[in-house]
């Protein structure tokens, strides 16, 4: 998953002890994030992670990695909610359906990703669609490529997949 450098204010919480740090992020992807801090939790220590940027806050359960340095600890993201999952896709500049019409979002249509940061494009086919009344519109929840990662920029459906 790429990362992108990206300041923000982080509070983490250890989901066992209630022990929490106020850090910053240095960098950030829609999997996860490194945080800078001197007294970092070891690794498998179960979290969240709350991240303010621009006047919108991210929210997230995850886990440390074993990317624990002096300088401070990798923190994978294990399960986001819908509202969290597009902001963070909003700071990070990614386009799921960019140049397409979502309303006409069908499995098996071809559909071109990019991620405005990176200038990644990638083509992928919809295998399937998102059509919950409540949803503010259909959403790509999978796709899929010959010859390239199944899932680009973790987008996933609601098992999980």
């Amino acid at each position: 998953m790429t990362r992108y450098d990206f300041g923000a204010i982080a509070e983490v919480i250890d989901l066992d002890s209630r022990e929490d740090v106020i850090v910053v992020t240095r960098d950030l992807s829609l999997s996860g994030c490194f945080v800078k801090t001197r007294t970092p939790f070891p690794a498998g220590t179960e979290v969240r992670v709350r991240i303010t940027y621009a006047g919108s806050d991210f929210a997230a359960t995850g886990s440390v990695t074993e990317n624990i340095t002096r300088e401070g600890m990798g923190i994978e993201f294990a399960q986001v909610e819908p509202e969290d999952q597009a902001i963070i896709e909003d700071w990070l500049g990614v386009s799921a359906l960019d140049g397409y019409d979502a309303a006409g979002a069908s499995p098996g249509r071809a559909v071109r990703l990019r991620n405005r940061l990176s200038r990644q494009e990638h083509n992928r086919r919809v295998t399937s669609v998102d059509r919950r009344p409540n949803a503010d519109g259909p959403r790509l929840v999978d796709n899929e490529s010959a010859g390239s990662p199944r899932n680009l920029w973790n987008i996933r459906d609601d098992a999980g997949h």
